[in-house]
């Protein structure tokens, strides 16, 4: 036997029943990811072990259509939060409840265009345009094209209009500066350990006035989620650089009611732009990533003359993301 499945399936479970746990209770469950965190943390600090975007875009691009799943096909019972209690519920009805809270929290704004950084399946999406739309102008950006892909098909069979995305990666948004009138994300800095400060100053840059994110909080989390996050190389530090940042400021920040993982628990982080842009709505265009210059639509392609690239369009999702360009430029005539 490997010593990681020995480690798994012998030893953490024999000290979880030593502490008196009942097996498949949720201090059972708790137990053991404490557990298996305090033994795996120094295991990756020696092995180098972080999170980055190449791992974090092959994990979800392997992943894809399992946020539409549990969100609305076939819920699985799980430990999530719920009105701010642990308690086993179905994941469907989970995020229903999840989908009601964030959905309160937008009633208290005023927007007519909207932007998820890090929209995955457009689960969260679908939610918005369905309670705020169709009137609002709703955009999205991921990591993943394997997930827009996904989304897409699904937003397609409840909607008519589908919002404007693009693969792209936080921290090189494709829009001009201040174009949105709210910007949200929603677990996507967790996964940023190394550039999260990169994707905020982003987000800043690229919103109008109002900031929301569903994050989850090391700060506010309890001690074990503190060290699954340490484990899990999740993002943390994220109240310390918005006050330290002088172009945006922390208006409120709390643990919501309702969540998926205990140990994950989301936060709600408002914030304002000190100086909010103040300019009539219009429609946002796309710009190229690197050098924030005019993108030009082409033939299955957008073409960037500022720095000379040329970004794919794969089933209907622009590819906006640099690394993925193509050097080009255009012939004399």
């Amino acid at each position: 036997m490997k010593l990681g499945n020995f480690i798994n399936n012998k030893l953490l479970p024999f000290f979880v029943a030593l502490s008196g746990a009942k097996k498949g209770s949720w201090r059972a469950e708790k137990t053991f990811i404490f557990l298996q965190s305090l033994v795996m943390i120094p295991v990756k600090r020696i092995r180098g072990s972080r999170r980055n975007s190449r791992f974090v875009e092959k994990q979800y691009d392997e992943l894809s259509g399992l946020y539409i799943r549990d969100n609305y096909y076939e819920g699985r019972l799980r430990y999530s939060v719920v009105d701010g209690d642990v308690k086993e519920i179905s994941s469907i009805e989970n995020a229903g409840m999840i989908r009601q809270e964030i959905k309160e929290i937008l009633e208290q704004y005023k927007f007519k265009s909207i932007l998820e950084v890090g929209v995955g399946e457009l689960t969260s999406m679908e939610n918005i345009y369905k309670n705020f739309g169709p009137d609002i102008d709703c955009y999205g950006i991921d990591l993943s094209l394997n997930r827009l892909h996904h989304g897409l098909a699904e937003y397609s069979k409840r909607h008519k209009i589908v919002p404007t995305v693009a693969k792209a990666n936080a921290i090189k948004l494709p829009f001009p500066d201040n174009s949105f009138d709210l910007v949200y994300t929603r677990h996507t800095l967790e996964q940023m350990p190394l550039i999260y400060q990169q994707a905020l100053d982003e987000i800043i840059r690229v919103s109008k006035k109002q900031i929301i994110l569903f994050e989850p909080s090391f700060e506010l989390g309890s001690l074990a989620q503190k060290v699954k996050m340490l484990n899990t190389d999740y993002v943390k530090g994220i109240p310390s650089y918005i006050n330290a940042n002088d172009t945006v400021q922390l208006d409120e920040m709390y643990l919501m009611k309702n969540s998926a993982n205990p140990l994950n628990h989301t936060a709600c982080y408002k914030l304002q732009l000190k100086n909010p842009c103040i300019r009539e709505h219009s429609p946002v265009q796309f710009v190229c990533p690197q050098s924030k210059s005019p993108l030009l639509k082409k033939d299955g392609y957008y073409f960037s003359e500022g720095s000379s690239s040329a970004y794919p369009i794969i089933e209907r999702i622009p590819v906006l993301d640099y690394d993925y360009s193509v050097g080009i430029s255009e012939p004399n005539p």
